[in-house]
């Protein structure tokens, strides 16, 4: 076997060029970083970010119910 081996993988979604594997290898509907974990946009994001980050998902309080 040697390096030219092998065969690009494309994201099934959106294209994206993901990598290269062994041309016996066989993957199922690949998918990019974007298209397997998306991030959420606009105000979602920091419930997002805070719920990805924190340990325990009951202690969140709603953006909504902050005391000022």
């Amino acid at each position: 076997m040697n390096i030219y081996d092998k065969k690009s993988i494309h994201c099934s979604k959106c294209d994206r060029f993901i990598g290269e594997i062994d041309c016996d290898a066989i993957v199922i509907l690949p998918k990019c970083g974007k298209c397997a974990n998306p991030m959420p946009e606009g105000d979602d994001k920091v419930q997002y970010i805070v719920g990805k980050f924190n340990k325990n998902p009951s202690s969140l309080v709603p953006v909504d119910q902050v005391i000022a």
